[in-house]
């Protein structure tokens, strides 16, 4: 049925031009049931009759090598993205393995046991960062990239956690997307639909980081476009949202495609037990 409905009209050119040249050749053995007079000494009818003919069906002829390379083409793009997709899910597994590299460690000195050392490492240092922000940012007047940056000094492979993320968005883009980055993104898109994959794996306290790397960080130039082009944060909480104004330091699709997406009524984010104990504020 879809065949049809995309080639009806040519198929019935079609069978109208097989049905004619049937008819000339029955008038040229006499037989003449359309009621034309045929004048076959003269052949001028014939022979004018035969050239639209020609005409027609060259131009069939050239509309279907026209459908014929738009379906290679096709073909092509569907065999490239079957062929990128396993290499997009293994990128979003070894992202585990690139996260679980993330370390901090900080010293505390206390007055009865001296010199105290704490280690994070992994979704346990992202916490811990975005605790501290957190924490800070209530207490102290001071900007927001101050908060973070100093929040981040010293923490090993937090930057090649941002890196690879924000490959592996692009990789989506290149791969997937039918629509020009002139142009805003859609649902519909293949690329979106691969890279909400990667947005479900990311926690609160990575949001919140990837969040103010890309305001602050070296991911402002490339990241951030990205991060707007394909909703990354549209999972954040909105207490971190309220908090880090962080309405105003992206475009509106970094948190939703479409206005509904960006009404949320999330919980208050609690704070982690074992990393409040471990605060010095």
């Amino acid at each position: 049925m879809d065949w049809l409905k995309q080639h009806g009209g040519v198929l019935a050119a079609g069978v109208f031009i097989l049905i004619w040249a049937l008819i000339v050749l029955a008038s040229g053995q006499g037989w003449n049931p359309s009621g034309i007079g045929w004048n076959f000494e003269n052949t001028a009818q014939l022979g004018d009759s035969f050239g639209v003919l020609s005409s027609i069906m060259a131009a069939i002829a050239a509309y279907f090598a026209f459908r014929t390379y738009r379906s290679a083409q096709e073909d092509v793009a569907r065999l490239e993205q079957r062929a990128a997709e396993p290499s997009f899910l293994n990128l979003l597994e070894r992202r585990y393995d690139v996260l679980d590299r993330v370390f901090i460690s900080r010293t505390r000195f206390r007055p009865t046991t001296g010199a105290d050392t704490q280690e994070w490492q992994g979704q346990g240092a992202l916490n811990r960062i975005a605790t501290t922000i957190r924490r800070q940012g209530e207490h102290e007047k001071q900007p927001l990239s101050n908060l973070y940056l100093n929040a981040v000094k010293g923490a090993s492979g937090l930057s090649n956690l941002f890196r690879f993320t924000y490959h592996i968005v692009a990789y989506a883009d290149r791969q997937f997307s039918k629509i020009p980055t002139s142009e805003p993104m859609t649902k519909a898109d293949s690329a979106y639909q691969y890279v909400r994959l990667l947005r479900a794996q990311m926690s609160d306290a990575e949001l919140l980081l990837m969040a103010l790397n890309c305001a602050f960080g070296p991911g402002h130039d490339k990241f951030k476009p990205l991060v707007e082009r394909y909703a990354l944060l549209h999972n954040i909480n909105q207490s971190d949202m309220a908090q880090f104004g962080l309405t105003d330091l992206f475009a509106a699709t970094a948190f939703g495609l479409e206005l509904k997406d960006r009404v949320r009524n999330d919980a208050p984010l609690p704070i982690e037990a074992e990393l409040e104990d471990a605060l010095d504020i």
